[in-house]
């Protein structure tokens, strides 16, 4: 019973993290994949919020919204073109290069992951860590058609940002 709450912040932050980045879309204002909503600004802004709390589930809402990002923005860097709405949009200056909009969206995918691991305090928190990316991988994979290449990346991304958790973790000890 204890895990409940925790569970229902996970299961909620996932999805929430997998959508939010489209919400440019849904409001308006801003360009597809606008700088604003393709970066870490909310998960850094949940890390911040939870990094010194003793809350389970908020922990578990920011790691898990943070998850969500991670993934969305791994698949986001395998459209079927790099031109147009594929590409990052500044406010006011408009779609950025190529190159600079994948840059942008790998880092993301990294900072992203990095952040949900340094959330993680032990081995249970691990477990859901590479659960919850398998799992919004799978769910997220459904409306794409990219699967390989994305696969490898989330592979390579959480790799490399959780051996930079670990490490920052132990100079930091």
């Amino acid at each position: 019973m204890r895990y409940l709450p925790p569970l229902i912040a996970l299961v909620v932050g996932l999805p929430l993290g997998l959508e939010l980045p489209d919400i440019d879309q849904r409001i308006g204002l801003l360009l597809h994949r606008s700088i604003i909503t393709h970066g870490p600004l909310l998960p850094i802004i949940l890390f911040v919020w939870v990094s010194s709390s003793q809350s389970l589930p908020r922990r578990w809402f920011a790691m898990s919204v943070s998850l969500g990002f991670a993934v969305h923005f791994v698949f986001d860097l395998f459209p079927e073109a790099w031109s147009g709405y594929a590409l990052i949009a500044v406010p006011v200056l408009g779609w950025t290069p190529a190159l600079f909009s994948w840059g942008w969206i790998a880092l993301n995918v990294l900072i992203c992951t990095y952040l949900a691991a340094k959330l993680v305090r032990n081995g249970l928190e691990t477990g859901l860590l590479g659960l919850g990316l398998v799992g919004g991988f799978i769910y997220a994979a459904r409306a794409e058609d990219a699967l390989w290449g994305p696969m490898a990346t989330m592979g390579v991304g959480t790799a490399v940002a959780a051996t930079l958790a670990l490490r920052r973790g132990r100079s930091t000890a």
